[in-house]
């Protein structure tokens, strides 16, 4: 653990890290309470199921073209903008008061988390080389868990106490902090030679490796839509008020599972890390099937935590080390904007489902797509790694 903390001594990782950590906390403090926000405003499961994946549809749309832009241009402006971008889509829910104002903020909303999102996490990939560099990685998918963590264990606390009005300025804040800190204090990441040959955008979309990633990153977003969308509404159906029992035990599991993220790797390889992933988030999402009690969101929580925390930046680390350097924006674009479906497509389709056919049917349904994808990631990677090296 030691070594994989000497890479805060360096100055980029110190800016991405900070900035990245504030950003995350800033955006994310709204998240948890948002669903209940809209339904005290009258809004219907259908209809917030809309607004929460506007940001997936309209990140959708743009990521793979940002993904480009990053290769060509840079990561740093690409941040810079995106922070931009949040921070007016953020400071808009102080005058919405309807479903069109709500939709069009989470929709300029996933406009600026994906400049953000794959300028950060290519400029995160491209500080050092090796060891190095697998650890920033490490260490900035923690950054990202416990900026989540913090702020989904201290918001419905915050929201209950202090009103949705100055947690919006709390964000706003918090995201200007970040912009600062990348404006002021990083530098920008040298791109590579530009008479150097990229694979065409197909190729790399069509690779095995980057087939596998958008699936497994699809299922992880799904499920984790369906979790922090109507888990809250669920639990609330149920008569258990206090909902962040799951978020919290999820934030303490999330950031535990990111500290050892690398050893996990190292242990089983990238591949199984990935997989057994995968299969402890659906665990966690089959509890819930059981009974939505206190106690079931407390261990659906830690379940669901352990496993997300390994899956992203296990997918990262596979695609950096597979993907050539001149494709690395590109490839990291393609697989977040596989999240960008999984997100949109559970928040849109899953709001009908609890409106008409309850709670139950929606983790059923998040379930079956969870452990499908999974097996095709099994089928597509790690059974045909088995054959090579069985030959």
């Amino acid at each position: 653990m030691a070594n994989s903390f000497q890479i805060f001594k360096d100055q980029q990782f110190q800016s991405i890290a900070i900035s990245h950590f504030n950003t995350i906390l800033g955006t994310s403090l709204l998240v948890p309470v948002l669903p209940v926000f809209l339904h005290n405003s009258g809004l219907s499961e259908t209809q917030i199921g809309l607004i929460m994946g506007a940001t997936a549809m309209s990140s959708l749309i743009i990521r793979p073209w940002i993904g480009f832009q990053v290769d060509t241009k840079g990561s740093r402006p690409v941040i810079l903008l995106g922070q931009i971008v949040l921070i007016l889509s953020t400071v808009g829910y102080w005058w919405a008061t309807s479903f069109l104002g709500f939709f069009v903020l989470r929709f300029l909303y996933g406009i600026g988390q994906a400049f953000y999102g794959t300028g950060a996490v290519t400029f995160a990939s491209s500080i050092g080389s090796g060891e190095s560099n697998s650890n920033s990685i490490a260490m900035y998918t923690l950054t990202t868990m416990c900026g989540l963590g913090l702020s989904m264990s201290m918001a419905q606390v915050a929201f209950d106490n202090f009103g949705f009005n100055t947690l919006v300025g709390i964000s706003v804040i918090l995201i200007g902090i970040a912009f600062n800190v990348m404006k002021w204090h990083s530098q920008p990441i040298q791109l590579a030679a530009r008479n150097v040959v990229r694979a065409p955008f197909m190729d790399v979309l069509k690779s095995n490796v980057v087939c596998a990633s958008t699936l497994s990153q699809f299922a992880a977003s799904f499920a984790f839509s369906a979790a922090l969308t109507f888990i809250p509404l669920a639990a609330i159906d149920k008569g258990v008020d206090f909902y962040s029992l799951f978020f919290i035990a999820f934030a303490i599991s999330v950031v535990f599972s990111r500290l050892f993220v690398q050893k996990i790797s190292h242990i089983l390889g990238l591949l199984n890390a990935t997989l057994y992933a995968s299969i402890t988030m659906l665990l966690g999402i089959l509890l819930l099937l059981i009974t939505i009690s206190p106690i079931m969101l407390v261990l659906s929580g830690l379940l669901f935590g352990l496993g997300f925390g390994v899956v992203y930046p296990t997918l990262v680390l596979l695609l950096v080390e597979r993907i050539q350097q001149t494709n690395r924006g590109t490839a990291l674009g393609i697989m977040i904007a596989a999240g960008d479906i999984g997100t949109a497509l559970s928040a849109a389709i899953l709001g009908g489902v609890a409106e008409h056919l309850g709670y139950f049917v929606l983790f059923s349904t998040t379930a079956l797509l969870l452990a499908i994808c999974t097996y095709y990631f099994y089928s597509i990677l790690v059974r045909s790694d088995d054959k090579i090296s069985d030959n």
